[in-house]
């Protein structure tokens, strides 16, 4: 068994669902600042693994939406967002690395996970993109063939040269000129709708030739009144702010009067109705057959 697969079986131990393997050269167009090199000189390979939410801890999103069960979306934060699958990631990252330097010769820096980050480190979206474990989303968010949108994920760096995989060719998976569904569902209008700006875009090349993905713009400020639940009618407690134009150093200082909870000091999961009501990933199967959702019309067809 080569080292690649024994990292394939390790991560499987591990209680993760997915793990592909990305060349540096996949990250050539990153930021200044946050490719994978600018992390650990000499990094050869980014192994990226996955976990897949659980769909009992999803449907609370339906629960507080649906049913206006606002409580219920606390177990997304903890179980789905916040700690449970970070954790989860973070000791898988740590197992994955401490193998790694143990068998081999190689360096490894496991990174950060989710709300966990103490600090800015590579994309794990772009990570798990480059690992060939799926595509954008027009919300920007990776979809997995599974499971759609709803995974977490995790990185290990490594100085080790890993044979890597090929990126995602399988069904298009997110078709933004015909489902609009995120664009739908987000309450504040938080993401740009198919043609109405130029798609942001980003490019990838492997052996099988350049691969290019297109995602919407999102607004930020729009998207943390949501998550951050600073208007009542988004789940806060008050209306930290009055208008979803509200300028980022009005975020900023409402997010800072938002009450910590948990390991948060702000906490961040009082939305995910993109990820909860993507199609992609048997959403229908999951959620609509298992009567856990009422399918909102404009999903319909």
């Amino acid at each position: 068994m080569g080292l690649e697969n024994e990292i394939k079986e390790r991560a499987r131990k591990m209680g993760m669902d997915l793990c592909g393997i990305a060349p540096v050269s996949r990250f050539d167009g990153a930021p200044r600042g946050m490719h994978p090199t600018d992390f650990l000189p000499g990094c050869q390979s980014v192994i990226t693994i996955g976990v897949r939410l659980l769909d009992g801890v999803v449907q609370t999103i339906f629960r507080n939406f649906e049913d206006g069960h606002h409580l219920a979306q606390g177990v997304y934060g903890t179980y789905g967002y916040t700690i449970a699958p970070n954790f989860h990631l973070l000791y898988a990252c740590y197992d994955i690395a401490q193998f790694i330097e143990r068998k081999t010769a190689a360096i490894a820096m496991p990174a950060q996970t989710g709300p966990l980050q103490t600090g800015m480190a590579i994309s794990l979206r772009h990570a798990a993109v480059a690992a060939g474990l799926g595509e954008f989303g027009w919300m920007s968010i990776v979809l997995t063939p599974d499971f759609g949108p709803r995974n977490r994920f995790g990185a290990i760096l490594t100085t080790a040269r890993l044979e890597p995989d090929p990126m995602y060719r399988g069904e298009r998976l997110c078709n933004p000129e015909k489902c609009n569904i995120c664009t739908t569902v987000c309450p504040t209008q938080a993401l740009s709708r198919f043609g109405e700006k130029e798609a942001r875009r980003v490019v990838y090349k492997d052996d099988g030739g350049e691969m290019v993905y297109e995602y919407c713009h999102v607004s930020m400020s729009r998207c943390r009144i949501a998550t951050h639940g600073l208007m009542r009618k988004y789940g806060g407690r008050e209306d930290l702010v009055t208008s979803l134009d509200a300028s980022p150093k009005e975020i900023e200082e409402a997010t800072r009067r938002t009450p910590p909870e948990g390991l948060q000091s702000s906490p961040t999961y009082k939305c995910g109705k993109c990820l909860a009501y993507c199609p992609v990933g048997n959403w229908k199967t999951k959620f609509r057959d298992r009567g856990l959702s009422r399918r909102l019309p404009v999903m319909e067809g």
